[in-house]
């Protein structure tokens, strides 16, 4: 059996978890955790939207400490440690929350916890260093068009990689920063990325290459291209059909002075660039690709964008859905909510 911390965007995170092919998933009474009996174990670290995850120890804790060389434990609460004590005489522990994380455990230490009658060891923990390096190191970058978050792009591949699972190629038609491309590379996946523009592209790739965390060997391409017309590059992806991961736009801030009007026009703005870009992938490849995006959504205002994109998907051939959980910060008057086209 496995249970897990969710993030906190629970629904985005219980969507993701598909990918690791949960079986008999269910939320305890706290609905930041999860359990399942059985799942693909290597996979759990490819996972974005969990906080950490644990497995239980099925052999005898005699056993257990014996054949491992990590001697310090970490408890979430002091009566498993001295009860660990008397029975496989530790001499070091740390406490740690059940819901946190600290760099130390996952270089050093064992975390173990103990749920019922039974004594869990966490397997892993989420890769916040990666997202750091991506959202923040990259040179190029402009917060004026308000750039996809590492972390909530991995989990968007991840959920495409759900649902299109042999996929081995990665497409983002509004490449920008290469937050998409980097993630997938990471990930050895192969990557193909466009724009109208390329300036924080070409700054951005030859720091990837020469960065530890670049995966050799693995297709990172990136192309001009107007993603309202036709891919003039089309023989770039070999008659593959890609997963395509993306997000367009976020700008521009909404202010106190911010009319309702305003907020219409900047959905139109949207709209203008997301329906003829979802008409072309719907004929672009040998079949409909599957798509994973995120749209604006505006707090505190009506939304249109959504409908249309409904209209537009389903007139093509695409089977629409949405996650109605919105992905924000405090503080923020635009959302992103997640679309996906299949």
């Amino acid at each position: 059996m496995y249970f897990a911390i969710l993030g906190k965007n629970k629904e985005l995170s219980l969507k993701e978890l598909e990918y690791v092919s949960p079986v008999n998933l269910h939320q305890s009474p706290n609905q930041q955790i999860v359990l399942f009996d059985d799942a693909e174990e290597e996979k759990l670290s490819d996972l974005a939207g969990l906080v950490k995850w644990w497995k239980v120890i099925e052999e005898p804790l005699s056993d257990f400490f014996a054949n491992n060389e990590k001697k310090m434990i970490w408890v979430a609460d002091k009566q498993l440690w001295i009860s660990l004590k008397k029975e496989h005489k530790l001499k070091r522990f740390k406490q740690v929350d059940l819901f946190h994380t600290d760099i130390e455990i996952k270089k050093k230490w064992i975390e173990l916890i103990k749920i019922w009658k039974s004594r869990w060891e966490v397997l892993g923990y989420q890769n916040i260093k990666l997202y750091e390096v991506i959202d923040f190191e990259k040179p190029g970058r402009s917060m004026q068009m308000g750039m996809m978050p590492a972390k909530l792009t991995h989990t968007l591949i991840n959920i495409g990689l759900s649902i299109d699972k042999e996929q081995t190629l990665i497409y983002d038609p509004f490449l920008w920063s290469w937050t998409t491309g980097f993630i997938a590379n990471y990930f050895w996946y192969d990557f193909l990325g466009s724009d109208l523009k390329l300036t924080f592209a070409n700054k951005n790739h030859p720091w990837w290459i020469g960065s530890k965390y670049a995966t050799p060997g693995k297709e990172l391409k990136f192309f001009i291209q107007d993603a309202t017309k036709p891919i003039q590059e089309i023989a770039l992806f070999e008659e593959r059909t890609p997963l395509i991961i993306t997000e367009w736009w976020l700008w521009p801030i909404i202010k106190a002075s911010t009319t309702p009007e305003q907020v219409k026009e900047y959905q139109r703005w949207v709209r203008n660039v997301y329906l003829p870009w979802i008409e072309q992938m719907a004929s672009a490849f040998p079949k409909k690709p599957v798509m994973v995006f995120t749209i604006p959504w505006y707090l505190w205002y009506e939304n249109l964008l959504e409908h249309q994109i409904i209209e537009t998907a389903e007139k093509v051939g695409f089977k629409f859905s949405s996650l109605q959980e919105m992905y924000k910060r405090d503080q923020h008057k635009v959302a992103r909510k997640v679309i996906i086209l299949q």
